[in-house]
């Protein structure tokens, strides 16, 4: 049986986490109980926007894990990284850890055939673009 590819497994489950009703909720909810900064980055936002936003971010970080630097997989991270540097919304590169970690939290509970390959699956596919975002901070 061949292996199945990361990405390819990350997005299949993110489909299924997606047809959760409150997957998104549900990992905002962890994240912002995460910590008092993460909290006042997201006191006046609009959650019902911002989950749009974030599933649209982790499909383009799906697409650039499959290209190289630079190649037009890439196309929407240097807008995010911009989007969320010190000149932008000033998230310092030690959230995206909680990030991670919340986001994967919220995917073992939403996803019903979640697994310790999925959990790679989920850690390897983003940190391509977590990296691209600190490296840009």
């Amino acid at each position: 049986m061949p292996a199945v590819d990361p990405i390819e497994a990350f997005r299949a489950s993110l489909k299924r986490c997606l047809a959760a009703p409150d997957f998104l909720l549900d990992f905002y909810g962890r994240f912002m109980a995460s910590s008092d900064e993460v909290r006042e980055k997201f006191k006046d936002t609009d959650f019902q926007k911002q989950t749009r936003v974030l599933a649209d971010s982790l499909w383009a970080m799906s697409v650039a894990a499959q290209g190289k630097a630079g190649s037009p997989a890439w196309g929407d991270l240097p807008r995010l990284a911009e989007k969320h540097s010190r000149h932008g919304l000033d998230i310092r590169p030690e959230l995206y850890d909680q990030w991670l970690d919340c986001l994967v939290a919220a995917a073992r509970q939403h996803d019903p055939e979640y697994s310790d390959d999925l959990e790679r699956a989920w850690r390897e596919t983003l940190w391509v673009g977590i990296e691209f975002l600190r490296s840009r901070y």
